[in-house]
């Protein structure tokens, strides 16, 4: 019987009681047990509540009060829900010191700090929207007029649909993109890519995924291919030393399709790269890596 109580007034105790309200109940339940108290009578009474479909928690307060004395405290459901078992069980071991049922109201949800605040509302923070990278960079540009099928500005591929590029070959630029003196044939030319200085048959990746547009041979570019990366944008390769893929065929970036040379009109072994979108020539040198 003595392990009953005892279990009882943990119950009842719960986590949101301070120490001192503890000793209290040790001290009532020392007091119950040497007291004259018929405590088959009231247990018996409980099993009885039970049985007859009583809320368990309303049954035990009430148990509680004809055990320990004081006043029942009703529960109020706080805001939005039901009353919790450990909100029931702080009411009812409150019910014997009325003095202490306002710090009850606050343990059951009745009087929340928000609510305290002298007429503050909490307003919503504003998320920042993320900015999203602008779809052209404009790069400053002081050189001689460019021709109509060329710009200097910068484009953000990933708004093309181009999310993944790989760097043809790592090579030094022995010719950058813009005007230069034609090393074959004298005179200001403008050079529509960039030249990458490699050794004959190092391998060409296709700087993106896509389609194989053409391949060709010529006396000036020698074994060229081109490929269309969807979205306006297209990769050409030229003075190849051999082409290894074919005509409509799909490539995905990094996979080899050309190996180096210098077929065609040049000095020496590299790969002539250019990139064009909507059939405008691109600075290659924006999208890959150099030696």
């Amino acid at each position: 019987m003595v392990v009953c109580l005892v279990l009882f007034a943990v119950v009842f105790v719960g986590k949101g009681v301070f120490p001192e309200k503890m000793a209290q109940a040790r001290e009532r339940i020392l007091e119950t047990i040497q007291a004259d108290t018929d405590f088959r009578a009231v247990f018996a009474s409980l099993g009885a509540s039970i049985s007859d479909g009583e809320p368990v928690m309303d049954t035990l307060g009430e148990l509680w009060v004809e055990v320990f004395g004081g006043e029942t405290v009703a529960v109020a459901a706080p805001l939005g829900g039901e009353v919790s078992l450990v909100a029931r069980s702080q009411a009812a071991l409150l019910s014997g010191y009325p003095s202490r049922v306002q710090p009850a109201a606050f343990w059951l949800g009745e009087a929340r700090p928000e609510e305290q605040m002298a007429g503050q509302q909490m307003q919503p923070q504003a998320v920042p929207a993320l900015q999203a990278e602008p779809a052209v960079e404009h790069v400053d540009y002081d050189g001689p007029a460019l021709p109509d099928n060329a710009t200097m500005d910068k484009y953000n591929l990933e708004t093309l649909g181009v999310a993944e590029t790989a760097t043809p070959v790592l090579g030094w630029v022995s010719s950058t993109y813009g005007w230069r003196e034609h090393p074959v044939d004298g005179g200001e030319k403008f050079h529509n890519g960039v030249d990458l200085a490699v050794n004959t048959g190092t391998q060409v990746l296709a700087f993106a995924a896509g389609t194989v547009e053409y391949i060709g041979d010529s006396p000036i570019y020698g074994l060229y291919l081109q490929i269309d990366h969807g979205s306006g944008l297209k990769s050409f390769y030229a003075h190849c030393s051999q082409l290894c893929v074919q005509q409509g065929q799909q490539v995905q970036a990094g996979e080899m399709v050309a190996q180096s040379g210098a077929t065609g009109n040049a000095t020496g072994p590299h790969l002539h790269f250019e990139l064009k979108l909507n059939d405008t020539l691109l600075n290659p040198l924006y999208y890959i890596q150099t030696a």
